[in-house]
């Protein structure tokens, strides 16, 4: 890992989260697609960012704060 800051992607839009890794892969270390990101997009989104080089966090826990539970539920 080039550098120790993980960016979450917690966005519901696949488009914009592939933005944000083109513009901050080169400073980032990794980056977190959670429940809501991964909802919208399907497993399909973990591949275009490995195809970017961008090394990939996949957090896909339910037991965590009920607004990023809700979020996911909403976008499902």
């Amino acid at each position: 890992m080039r550098n120790p800051i993980i960016v979450a992607l917690d966005v519901p839009d696949a488009a914009a989260a592939l933005r944000l890794a083109e513009r901050l892969t080169p400073v980032v270390g990794a980056f977190k697609i959670g429940k809501e990101l991964f909802t919208a997009a399907g497993p399909d989104i973990v591949r275009q960012f490995r195809a970017t080089g961008a090394p990939v966090f996949l957090d896909l826990k339910f037991h965590d704060i009920p607004n990023t539970v809700a979020k996911a539920v909403e976008t499902a």
